[in-house]
């Protein structure tokens, strides 16, 4: 049973197909440290698990490949990590709210800003190493990465689909834009080590902006009302679980991120509607995996000019084309999830709070 719900055997032992807190499908066996629910055959024997169909093993290999993508990134930020910190110096940074018009709460500046900058790459790193390490650990589990459900409970697997998923989408609604005769332009973000501590930035302080702040603060409050523990505070972390609550913030905090977008694109609509969309897919990390997922996916999707910085642009076309081929098997998968899903859904508890034990 995954140790962030502690839920999927009870809804397994009621006879369910998926459980009613995470939504998993509790039909077949899951990755590392899950819970096993297999059927029996007339002689009573477990079948053996099935391997993975067309799309998911699609999903699988893209998956291996945007793992190295991660460790590319994480490469890139470390090798120019020195030149940023000197970059940061002399310059300063606002701090804001992701508002619908985002707000300067406070700002950084001289050494505070370089201290803060080294923060920043230790979470990065961090999130990117815990992971592939989750990631391998569920491989080496099940002992075959192809293997029906070795890897779709690792957060690494959900950082593919939904990386494809936002280059698929991505790549529709601008084509669209320019079909429409509107311009797509994208902001100035300063030279190259200015852009790479910008992006490397946005997914740690949006993230704490938009997921721990709309997100893991509602939830806390309301569990700290509800159980009256101090198991509460972890919610501001993520990894609590699937509820209604949790899918009407997730709604929430993504309308306000896509908002958030919109005076700094350029007033372009389309931004407001694919950063809306992106911060759904990153509120759906926070609450299943955690803090970490949801930074880990905002970094990989933002540093994917790693490979141009580093004198690779020919591969980063190689692979944003390829990506965006995968995009159109990650939206199916995605949207076949929810359909098989209907039950799990409709079972969602109203509140719940994976890390009280009951």
């Amino acid at each position: 049973m995954n140790d962030q719900c502690p839920r999927c055997r009870e809804y397994a032992d009621e006879g369910r197909s998926f459980c009613g807190a995470c939504g998993r499908d509790l039909r077949s066996d899951v990755g590392s440290g899950s819970y096993s629910v297999r059927t029996q055959d007339a002689q009573g024997a477990v079948p053996e698990k099935q391997q993975a169909g067309f799309v998911e093993t699609v999903l699988l290999v893209t998956c291996i490949f945007v793992i190295f993508i991660a460790a590319f990134e994480a490469f890139t930020m470390v090798v120019n990590s020195w030149d940023i910190f000197s970059f940061l110096s002399d310059r300063s940074l606002g701090f804001f709210l992701l508002l619908p018009f985002p707000q300067v709460i406070f700002s950084l500046e001289g050494l505070a800003l370089q201290i803060y900058w080294v923060l920043v790459a230790i979470v990065l790193l961090s999130c990117v190493a815990i992971a592939i390490w989750k990631f391998i650990s569920a491989v080496k589990s099940s002992g075959n990465v192809l293997k029906q459900g070795a890897t779709e409970n690792t957060a690494a697997f959900w950082v593919c689909v939904f990386l494809a998923a936002m280059m698929f989408i991505n790549f529709i609604i601008t084509s669209i834009v320019i079909a429409s005769g509107s311009d797509v332009t994208v902001p100035d973000f300063g030279d190259k080590i200015e852009m790479m501590f910008l992006l490397a930035d946005a997914p740690f302080w949006e993230e704490i902006a938009a997921r721990v702040l709309f997100i893991g603060l509602p939830m806390a409050l309301i569990s700290l009302v509800v159980y009256r523990k101090k198991e509460s505070l972890r919610c501001l972390i993520g990894g609590f679980g699937m509820s209604t609550t949790a899918v009407v913030l997730i709604i929430i905090s993504g309308a306000i991120f896509g908002m958030a977008h919109y005076s700094g694109w350029d007033e372009q609509w389309w931004k407001v509607l694919t950063a809306g969309i992106m911060g759904i897919f990153l509120g759906y990390m926070f609450v299943r995996f955690g803090l970490y997922a949801s930074m880990l996916t905002h970094f990989v999707i933002n540093y994917l000019s790693s490979f141009d910085w580093m004198g690779a642009g020919g591969f980063e076309v190689f692979m944003s084309l390829a990506l965006i081929v995968v995009g159109f098997f990650a939206l199916y998968y995605i949207l076949k999830r929810l359909v098989d899903s209907k039950e799990a859904i409709n079972a969602l508890p109203a509140f719940y709070n994976g890390f009280i034990k009951k």
